[in-house]
């Protein structure tokens, strides 16, 4: 019998693919946790919504949906805990939940989000035992602060400059070391309260104040240095002498204008920055003097830093770009002092970052209303009122483009120069 082969031409059988492997779930979770704190979850749902409104009109058949923009987003999850150290686990759970402010939550499927927890509760069965259960509740984070108008803003500056004055002149009466030290100890704080006077009377004398309240502080200042001895009788008087500073920076800076104010108490802020060198030859008399030296020199910072940010919150701001460099400056400022308190002085680090966040946030809501600044560009040097008619459709304007420009006579605008958006 005759085999017979297939003929060489025939198409050889295609080889099956293998088959996809499917995802490993178990490996791409992330680890449940809120603020830190780990538990696992057994669901977790998310909730979101539209804020519609419907307007219906007689004889209309369609309404008018408003949309008033995203609902708060929500996350509710059945967590546990489960271990023989299940009643420690689910109370540091509980305990987190309760503590203030946003923090960060991890969902297994989604990741980190930064939320605020609304609620909390805990369950236990008897037949479970070390297994605790817990339904949290979550709320996504919105903005920063609340809607608030400019004065509102600027009323929060004036109300967390008096808290802080009061926390400043606490922290000088603290610091300042005179009880049983020597009598250069004791001097350092006298002529530290001496220079501080002297610094304020800089200020009378070379700011624009307004004369009757010149007079005033003139007596004021002279009172302050002439009691500066009493810096060492009492805590309290050394806080009484560090509230009066103050008191006086502000009372100056509230009779200036406030385009004035500002420069002259930041250039207060800057000068006594000075660094106090450390003595060759450490003793309790040369540490006392040191220190009493040092916090003279905060407590004029604190004073300028006060008066800055109220007239800060005083200042009309001309465009987006001025308020943004202002920003800046109270951040720097802040921040510089802020390294240099005295760890344990947790009351004036609060009150001075408290302070800061308040000007900060006056600020950043003023620029949402000032005008950005253009660069115009033109062939011919003309007027500034035809340029006050053409950028703004506003003859009075003419002035302002002169002056922003720094130009010797109006007639004669420069072919590139700044002009607000609006």
């Amino acid at each position: 019998m005759v085999q017979s082969f297939p003929p060489a031409t025939q198409a050889v059988p295609a080889v099956r693919p293998q088959a996809t492997i499917a995802r490993d779930w178990t490996k791409t979770l992330w680890p449940a946790s809120y603020k830190g704190v780990p538990f696992f979850v057994e669901t977790d749902g998310e909730e979101g919504s539209r804020r519609i409104v419907e307007h219906e009109f007689p004889m209309r058949d369609d309404a008018y949906l408003e949309d008033l923009g995203e609902g708060c987003r929500h996350f509710e999850l059945d967590a546990y805990v489960a271990s023989d150290r299940a009643d420690a686990d689910v109370a540091s759970v509980i305990a987190i939940c309760a503590t203030r402010g946003p923090g960060m939550l991890v969902l297994p499927s989604q990741g980190p989000r930064l939320v605020r927890c609304l609620t909390f509760k805990r369950e236990r069965k008897k037949d479970r035992a070390g297994y605790e259960a817990l339904s949290l509740r979550f709320v996504r984070e919105g903005f920063g602060s609340a809607l608030a108008s400019i004065a509102q803003l600027a009323n929060l500056v004036f109300v967390q400059a008096e808290a802080t004055a009061l926390s400043a002149a606490l922290s000088f009466a603290q610091t300042t070391l005179t009880l049983d030290m020597p009598d250069y100890a004791v001097e350092a704080a006298v002529s530290g309260v001496e220079s501080n006077a002297a610094a304020l009377e800089t200020v009378r004398t070379a700011a624009p104040v307004d004369p009757e309240i010149s007079a005033a502080q003139r007596v004021e200042i002279q009172s302050i240095f002439d009691a500066a001895e009493s810096v060492s009788d009492s805590p309290a008087a050394a806080q009484d002498l560090a509230l009066r500073v103050t008191a006086s920076a502000r009372a100056l800076g509230k009779a200036m204008p406030p385009d004035d104010a500002v420069p002259q108490f930041e250039q207060v802020f800057l000068a006594s920055q000075v660094v106090v060198p450390a003595p060759v030859y450490v003793t309790q008399g040369t540490l006392a003097a040191q220190t009493n030296e040092a916090a003279a020199n905060q407590a004029l910072r604190l004073a300028a830093l006060i008066a800055y940010a109220e007239a800060i919150a005083r200042i009309t701001l001309a465009d987006r770009p001025a308020a943004i460099t202002l920003r800046a400056n109270v951040a720097e400022y802040f921040e510089s002092e802020l390294l240099v308190i005295n760890a344990g002085d947790i009351d004036l680090s609060h009150a001075l970052m408290t302070l800061r966040d308040s000007v900060i946030t006056y600020l950043s809501r003023a620029v949402l209303d000032l005008a950005p600044v253009i660069q115009v560009e033109a062939n011919l040097g003309l007027p500034s009122l035809f340029w006050a008619w053409r950028l703004y459709q506003d003859p009075a304007r003419s002035r302002e483009l002169a002056a922003r420009n720094r130009i010797a006579h109006p007639s004669f605008m420069p072919t590139e120069f700044e002009a607000l958006a609006r």
